[in-house]
């Protein structure tokens, strides 16, 4: 046998014998367009940093969120993504990251990446059998309203919101403000908008492109600038079925494509048309924040958010901004 064979005979076995070695796992993943959409492309690199970790990642594409949850739960996948919406039900410490006016700012959220990336902050994702091994941003949510004259809370009242998969901080923030609740899910809230159905509607910046949103926004409507909180996906996974490591492995990777995260937000905000912005007026961005606040502490005493999230989000931003009013008294 010429040298050139034996290097390719060693070559096969050595693939033959890794392939062999790995341990294959199942991530059901949400991804509103499918295969070929933005969360799965997301994910498209971490399959060969996965060999690495001794794992074999096959991701199978959901467009039902509630669908991938419940085969999940069921045992068909050994891990899932979801909104932090769903995700909470599975680690509620996770799931209050997306708390609305928990996170402000790109450097905030930073901050909270890279803490929860610390080894040691690792049981904080973890909740009996669940872990959080990931939580991802996909932008800052924005109010899309069918009416640009809806530029204040007062115009709220009376209005319908959209509140995706029975969230409790819109459900709440529908009911402070006088608005009338309308159940969503993420495969009906852009034909509820689109079609007229539903007068506001929170969203980031990449839906406005990947659920047509721009049709509902029509000649009439607009997205109010005020930043309300980070929208996050979540992979959560049965910590058991996982090395111990990989939760672990995972946060840090997160923190690592950090970067390309910001710049595709912060793509998709530019391709959004300069007519549809409405300035937010400073009365209107402290009435927010204040039933921002509220709407935290009301579900923090509900047991519907993790007080412990709450606290370290508010020490995040209070060493942004040490002057807030907020600052005197710990959430």
């Amino acid at each position: 046998m010429t040298p050139q064979k034996i290097l390719f005979a060693a070559a096969i076995l050595l693939f033959s014998t890794l392939s062999f070695a790995l341990e294959k796992k199942t991530i059901c993943t949400w991804d509103p367009v499918g295969k070929n959409g933005p969360v799965m492309t997301f994910y498209s690199d971490l399959k060969p940093k996965a060999i690495a970790w001794g794992l074999d990642i096959n991701f199978v594409a959901y467009t039902d969120e509630k669908v991938a949850a419940n085969d999940f739960k069921a045992g068909v996948c050994e891990g899932v993504l979801v909104t932090a919406i769903l995700g909470r039900q599975f680690v509620p410490f996770a799931g209050t990251l997306d708390a609305i006016g928990g996170i402000t700012t790109d450097e905030g959220l930073g901050k909270i990446l890279a803490t929860l990336a610390n080894p040691k902050a690792g049981k904080l994702m973890t909740n009996g059998p669940y872990e959080t091994v990931a939580s991802f941003p996909v932008g800052t949510l924005f109010a899309f309203v069918n009416d640009k004259s809806i530029d204040t809370v007062a115009e709220f009242s009376g209005k319908k919101i959209s509140v995706l998969n029975e969230d409790p901080q819109t459900h709440k923030l529908a009911n402070m403000a006088g608005a009338s609740p309308v159940g969503t899910s993420l495969a009906t809230f852009s034909g509820q908008f689109n079609n007229g159905n539903i007068d506001i509607l929170f969203m980031p910046a990449l839906a406005y492109n990947t659920f047509e949103l721009y049709h509902g926004l029509g000649d009439k409507g607009g997205i109010l600038d005020y930043r309300l909180f980070y929208g996050m996906l979540q992979t959560i996974t049965k910590k058991d079925q996982w090395p111990a490591d990989f939760g672990n492995n995972m946060r840090k990777y997160v923190v690592n494509r950090l970067g390309y995260i910001n710049k595709m937000v912060s793509d998709a905000e530019k391709e959004i048309p300069a007519k549809y912005w409405i300035k937010t007026s400073d009365e209107t961005k402290a009435e927010l924040k204040k039933f921002s606040r509220d709407i935290r502490l009301a579900l923090k005493a509900d047991g519907k958010m993790d007080a412990k999230a709450l606290k370290l989000l508010w020490k995040i931003r209070c060493a942004e901004d040490p002057s807030a009013s907020e600052c005197a008294t710990p959430e």
